[in-house]
């Protein structure tokens, strides 16, 4: 019975070292083929989020001014008298 364990703990061991050798040899191809402009890519999406977030807080900014302001609500007060 001990035999078996250490025969099957063995080929588990052969096959797991295949198995990382196989997946080491593909990360290597897959980083040599580009997959490192994904990261400029990416960088440069949340370069133009920003900016565009930035943008969007500013005509909130604008909108909350226009809503706040008293000339505002005077109209409101009187448009709902009508």
């Amino acid at each position: 019975m001990n035999n078996d364990v250490a025969t099957v703990l063995i080929v588990a061991i052969v096959f797991g070292f295949i198995s990382f050798r196989v997946y080491l040899k593909y990360r290597t191809e897959q980083l040599k083929s580009g997959a490192g402009s994904l990261g400029t890519s990416l960088q440069d999406e949340n370069v133009a989020l920003k900016a565009k977030t930035q943008e969007l807080e500013g005509r909130i900014q604008v909108l909350e001014s226009i809503v706040t302001n008293k000339n505002f609500k005077l109209a409101e007060e009187i448009n709902s008298l009508s």
